[in-house]
């Protein structure tokens, strides 16, 4: 299938004004804790905090631009290369699926390790699940590439480990959905025999 690359531009879209817009609830204004960066982005041991509005908004929320631009430079290939072979509502549940059981898996570390209240915003721990995912799923592992430049860049700058843990996560999860797609699809063709 060819499709056009809507749902990508619209992720892209929505990261842009996500990012640029938080400033505008800055806390002088509007008396919360901090700056946006801060109190929208996800926080292991309060996931609901907010009523959950960090767990939809912190994906889209990047630290300054530069963070922003990186992690589009890496997102926007693996996303158009999904969405037209695919479908863009493959593209999104995927980004989902990944940003989702990341959440999850952080929730359950800190629950039995504490991670100290740090808190995690920013896209990358999805697109190293996608290209993880992608790569392995149509057997173009140089793309891998990408993926382990991601968490390699981390350790290099010496980021958080919550950061670096949740980056791992995503490349687990990438695996976990393909091999959670393979035996969906052999339990399918089992059915139909």
């Amino acid at each position: 299938m060819n499709h056009r690359p809507a749902a990508t531009i619209s992720l892209i879209l929505i990261s842009v004004a996500v990012t640029l817009m938080a400033p505008i609830f800055d806390y002088s204004v509007y008396g919360v804790n901090g700056h946006p960066t801060e109190w929208l982005s996800f926080l292991p041991g309060d996931p609901f905090r907010h009523n959950g509005f960090s767990l939809v908004v912190s994906p889209f929320l990047h630290i300054n631009f530069q963070h922003l631009l990186t992690n589009l430079i890496f997102f926007a290939p693996v996303a158009m290369m999904m969405e037209r072979k695919k479908s863009g509502f493959f593209l999104a549940l995927n980004c989902f699926l990944v940003h989702s059981q990341v959440l999850l898996l952080l929730v359950m570390v800190n629950h039995l390790f504490s991670l100290d209240g740090k808190a995690f915003l920013g896209s990358s721990h999805v697109i190293i699940g996608l290209y993880t995912y992608w790569s392995l799923a149509n057997k173009k592992y140089g793309m891998l590439f990408f993926a382990l430049l991601i968490l390699g860049v981390g350790l290099w700058q010496s980021q958080s480990p919550l950061t670096l843990l949740a980056h791992t996560l995503g490349f687990i999860v990438g695996v976990e959905i393909l091999l959670l797609g393979r035996l969906r699809d052999k339990l399918r063709s089992k059915s139909s025999h």
